[in-house]
């Protein structure tokens, strides 16, 4: 059993991490583009990460309700950054995907994330940052459910 003093110490230091990637990625959404929010930025990094999937795939995978999704895909192919392509199985449905453009702006993020990342652990052993990827890709599988531990995540779909 874990203590509740564990447990504590532990929901400080995320919700840190947690607020301070935020802000970061808010900033960094609107460097892609300034109309951009933290949300809408993490959808464009979602595609960019897993490829192009029915909208209902993604807000099942994020935990969102699909109102919520159509329209921050709204404002992404507004913008220009993704598209919306024919499902090849089913007619009636599509599939969205990132533009060349998209992808770039994407590109052009991570590649700031991962510097500012790497930054933060520039000092540390380089077991300790694998052992903090570890525990972190453990604790996100385990906060995504079931579906999520067994692999069922609906497509080409990762945490």
């Amino acid at each position: 059993m874990i203590s509740g003093r564990t447990i504590a110490d532990l929901e400080r230091e995320v919700a840190v991490f947690v607020h301070q990637e935020r802000a970061a990625s808010g900033r960094l959404g609107r460097e892609a583009h300034p109309d951009l929010t933290a949300a809408t930025y993490g959808l464009l990094a979602h595609l960019a990460d897993h490829g192009r999937h029915r909208p209902t795939e993604i807000a099942e995978h994020i935990g969102v309700a699909s109102s919520v999704v159509s329209r921050r895909l709204q404002l992404l192919e507004t913008l220009g950054l993704i598209e919306r392509l024919p499902a090849p199985d089913d007619r009636r449905a599509y599939l969205v995907g990132l533009t060349d453009e998209g992808r770039h702006r994407v590109s052009e993020v991570q590649g700031v994330r991962g510097r500012r990342l790497g930054g933060l652990v520039e000092s540390w052993p380089e077991r300790d940052v694998r052992t903090l990827a570890e525990l972190l890709a453990k604790l996100n599988g385990s906060a995504a459910g079931p579906a999520r531990q067994r692999g069922e995540t609906g497509g080409d779909v990762r945490g």
